[in-house]
């Protein structure tokens, strides 16, 4: 009796793994498979294989992407061979195989080829739409085509919302995902709207999983606010954000971006003592100082040029000195970017698990263009 491929209601994607999944596994080896099988029963046990091959390498995680792409090329190529492009199982493998692809536009056409057989087998309506049209946004959104991924997140949102049994969850996944990509295109209270609802639908849910979501949520209204130079306003969702993530050892990135937001936003109130402990946090186990936050410097020295300097930032993450890095700098643009650069705020370097001070961090100063 031939294996049978298990059929795929949520398509395996490099982009989208879980925090708790363990990423450091030994590398597995790609095998090419033979292409010489001739029966439908030897082409469905090769379809079979390539597909185990996909996952394998794919839950070693993001880094593995390329090795995925031979077989989950083979996989679809032998499905189409023997389910035919009208079967649900073949648009599954057609969404791994475009989320391998790196080429935008090879995944492209790859992913709306996987569209076009859920539209034809499911209808035009149907949730099973919404994974490739979220493969196609994705894939959109990582090759900066945001009006094209805006494009694809909106019709599944639609979708979502058009269900006779709503998944509030669901519907908060692609409600960030649009909120994050409006925000990149600069529609902002489009994001701010999005990024709200989202919440909204996720601060019921009690569990880890709607938890992380609501944190990321979060952490995009906050940054919403400090786009909005509304620094106060970006605290409480900045702060519940870090809170949540600082509890998940997988999840470092996330905490630290949080709390750079907060710097930021302390820093916005010229709160500066209560941006320590975040600038402490984020500077622990890095060997050098970071810069994180830069206030604008405007002033009548912006023809003048830019000036190298180098800093001291002492073991809270204060410049507390800066020098022209060449003494035949302009000494009027060196003597004014040396005091303009104590706004700025770092995370200390650490040693030994300590913050200490830092001298001669290096930083290029420009003064911006007065508004007219």
């Amino acid at each position: 009796m031939s294996q049978r491929l298990t059929p795929i209601s949520t398509p395996l994607r490099l982009t989208r793994h879980s925090i708790f999944a363990a990423l450091l596994c030994a590398p597995l080896l790609f095998n090419p498979l033979s292409t010489l099988a001739q029966s439908d029963d030897e082409k469905r046990a090769a379809m079979n294989a390539a597909y185990r091959q996909y996952q394998e390498i794919v839950a070693q995680g993001p880094q593995f992407r390329e090795q995925s792409i031979e077989p989950a090329r083979q996989a679809y190529e032998l499905a189409l061979d023997v389910l035919g492009d009208a079967n649900p199982t073949t648009a599954a493998l057609a969404i791994n195989y475009g989320n391998a692809l790196t080429d935008g536009d090879d995944a492209a056409e790859i992913l709306q080829h996987a569209l076009k057989i859920s539209e034809n087998v499911h209808g035009r309506n149907a949730l099973e739409l919404i994974d490739p049209l979220m493969a196609l946004a994705d894939s959109a959104t990582s090759h900066r085509d945001f009006a094209g991924a805006r494009r694809h997140y909106t019709r599944a949102y639609n979708i979502a919302e058009g269900q006779d049994e709503r998944d509030p969850f669901l519907e908060a996944i692609i409600g960030t995902q649009l909120g994050t990509t409006s925000f990149s295109m600069g529609r902002m209270g489009e994001a701010r709207d999005y990024f709200t609802g989202a919440r909204d639908k996720l601060q019921p849910i009690d569990n880890d999983i709607a938890r992380f979501r609501l944190a990321t949520v979060n952490f995009w209204l906050g940054r919403y606010e400090i786009s909005q130079r509304n620094y106060s306003g970006a605290i409480a969702p900045l702060q519940a954000s870090a809170e949540t993530f600082d509890r998940f050892p997988e999840a470092r990135q996330f905490s630290v971006n949080s709390h750079t937001g907060l710097v930021e936003a302390h820093e916005g109130l010229g709160q500066r003592d209560q941006a320590t402990p975040h600038a402490l946090f984020i500077g622990e186990g890095r060997s050098t100082a970071t810069l994180l936050y830069r206030p604008d410097f405007p002033g009548a020295l912006w023809q003048a040029g830019e000036i190298n300097l180098l800093l001291e930032v002492d073991a809270e993450g204060f410049v507390t000195s800066a020098r022209a890095a060449d003494s035949g700098a302009n000494a009027e643009l060196a003597t004014a970017a040396s005091a303009a650069v104590t706004g700025l705020r770092f995370a200390p370097r650490f040693e030994s698990g300590r913050a200490v001070t830092t001298s001669d961090v290096p930083f290029a100063f420009r003064f911006s263009r007065p508004p007219r």
